[in-house]
């Protein structure tokens, strides 16, 4: 398979790359790694007639702490991510979730900005065009039906980001610019909950960078992935759980994100509800997994029943919240 014909943008700085995003607009994508578009454009699924290049913006590279919490830039490498002693020794959930992101080659070529970008997935649709000749046209490649539920109203398309359950379950933020403004917004907010179009980011707009907020008193985290192979391979379902434990040993704070069981991320406030304020026991940790396996949704599209990875989500979300407690 073969790259479609684009032209190559490689912009010094983020002020110049903004400026041809504002002029390309939706004929451009950006390219950072390449670990994902690349693939997609020899599928035949992008055809961008202009690729702009962050590679050399190097103002988007860095992780710093700030106010005791961690600034990210947008085009840190995963396995930069993973081995900062910053990162490793203030927030390892962080760590231990990108050091899970597919193989360390991809790790040492991926950046932050891109595994939290990542576009939903399906069976039906990450194929090449000639497989998908022999099938009408599903919503997300702007057609009428889904392949994958009879009748389907929506894309069921599916998100498998691994890092970004951590840091919404940390808080985390986005800075977002574009030309001649930015904004700040929740982590969470970046997903639509949409299969076709998943992010809540504008052609001309690019994520610079990631903002921690400072860790709370008796902070823990874990997140625990299940996926075909020990390597390589996108979860099939992902449970990350953030605990604060204060000095009476009560939970005073809890997060449960999931991933890849469903169109975005997803929050379990229930489990929130659940443990904050209580002692955390047995008894109620599997109450907060029966409440996040009653929270997933998957689709049958990822490579596996969608039924195993619902049940596997109570188990993962489980082990996420023993093991964070357990860590404090």
């Amino acid at each position: 398979m073969r790259l479609p014909s684009f032209e190559h943008l490689e912009p010094r700085s983020l002020e110049e790359a903004l400026g041809f995003l504002a002029k390309h607009k939706e004929q451009a994508k950006i390219i950072a790694g390449g670990t994902e578009l690349l693939v997609c454009m020899k599928h035949g699924l992008l055809a961008p007639a202009y690729l702009v290049n962050l590679k050399a913006v190097r103002e988007l590279d860095f992780v710093s702490e700030d106010d005791g919490g961690l600034r990210i830039g947008a085009l840190t490498r995963l396995s930069t991510l993973s081995e900062t002693p910053a990162v490793r020794e203030r927030f390892p959930v962080v760590a231990q979730a990108a050091e899970m992101v597919a193989a360390p080659p991809l790790q040492a070529m991926g950046t932050v900005a891109g595994n939290l970008c990542l576009n939903t997935r399906c069976f039906y649709y990450n194929q090449s065009s000639f497989w998908r000749q022999a099938r009408g046209a599903c919503y997300k490649t702007g057609g009428d039906r889904c392949h994958v539920v009879k009748g389907g109203k929506r894309c069921l398309a599916t998100y498998q980001g691994d890092i970004a359950p951590a840091l919404i379950a940390l808080g985390a933020t986005l800075r977002m610019v574009s030309n001649g403004s930015e904004r700040e917004i929740p982590l969470a907010e970046l997903y639509t909950g949409k299969g076709r179009r998943p992010l809540a980011l504008e052609p001309d707009e690019i994520v610079a960078e990631v903002r921690v907020p400072a860790p709370f008193d008796g902070m823990a985290g874990d997140y625990q992935k299940l996926r075909l192979r020990g390597s390589m391979d996108f979860p099939l379902a992902g449970a990350a759980a953030v605990l604060s434990r204060n000095g009476s040993g009560v939970c005073s704070r809890a997060r449960v994100a999931l991933t890849a069981v469903g169109t975005g991320p997803l929050v379990v406030e229930e489990a929130t509800q659940l443990l904050e304020g209580q002692q955390v026991t047995e008894d109620l940790v599997a109450q907060a997994a029966e409440a996040a396996y009653e929270a997933a949704r998957p689709a049958s599209n990822v490579g596996s029943d969608a039924s195993y990875r619902r049940k596997m989500v109570r188990v993962l979300t489980r082990r996420a919240i023993l093991n964070a407690w357990r860590k404090e």
